[in-house]
């Protein structure tokens, strides 16, 4: 990329000393939005601030700074969620398992397998409403005939975990929206782009996580390509 004549400033936190409209004013005729959803979306459960609790896009980015023990519970059943698994693994716990709220399993089949290769084991039917000092606590479903599920049972399951990880999706943090004016998104705080990838603000687009949210390299790759050519036409190139 240096090579073809691009600059790359490292340590520049756009939407702190710097924003957008600091680009802009020094010359930026476009500017490309990929910054992805780094910031954990909380499960509004008690508990969650607790010191045996953590948050797993969180842990996933140094996990050698936290101790998590020899028993790991980890809420949620994506793709972070088996990362977080496996990591946990190699990072000296015994016992990981994965606990998802339905049978529906979103992260992709691959990373399923390997999970369950390296030894975590996954638990279907396990809504989490609380972590206590032990670990955390859930509601069991009841499924149909179809894996739907249709209520949940009277008792509470407490399960025993040195540490519990949510792990339950990913939203964008909202530095460049807050400093930003005219910068839009939807009711989960990803940007909003029309069918050319830019954004409310003219000559602003983006791509990937931080418009559709978590999902695969290929959905990230399919929206820069997209941008890209907005842009270009955007700039009459």
């Amino acid at each position: 990329m240096c090579s073809l004549g691009v600059r790359v400033r490292p340590s520049t936190t756009i939407g702190g000393a710097l924003h957008i409209d600091d680009l802009l004013r020094d010359g930026y005729d476009a500017v490309f939005v990929g910054t992805g959803t780094w910031r954990a979306r909380k499960l509004g459960i008690p508990g969650e601030s607790r010191g045996n609790v953590l948050f797993g896009i969180d842990y996933l980015v140094d996990p050698t700074s936290v101790a998590i023990g020899q028993n790991v519970a980890v809420i949620g059943a994506g793709n972070v969620a088996m990362d977080v698994a496996r990591t946990a693994l190699r990072s000296g716990a015994r016992k990981v398992t994965v606990y998802a709220r339905s049978r529906h399993i979103s992260a992709i089949d691959d990373e399923v397998e390997l999970t369950e290769l390296d030894g975590a084991e996954i638990v279907c039917g396990k809504a989490i409403c609380a972590i206590d000092d032990n670990g955390p606590v859930f509601e069991t479903a009841i499924f149909d005939e179809d894996n739907n599920v249709v209520g949940y049972e009277e008792e509470l399951d407490h399960v025993a975990a040195d540490t519990s990880v949510i792990a339950a999706s990913q939203v964008p943090k909202d530095k460049l929206v807050l400093t930003t004016g005219g910068l839009e998104t939807d009711h989960r705080g990803l940007l909003s782009v029309d069918g050319h990838g830019m954004t409310t603000v003219p000559g602003v687009f983006a791509a990937g996580d931080v418009v559709n949210g978590p999902l695969t390299v290929v959905h990230a790759v399919a929206g820069a390509k997209l941008a890209v050519e907005g842009m270009t036409s955007y700039l009459g190139l």
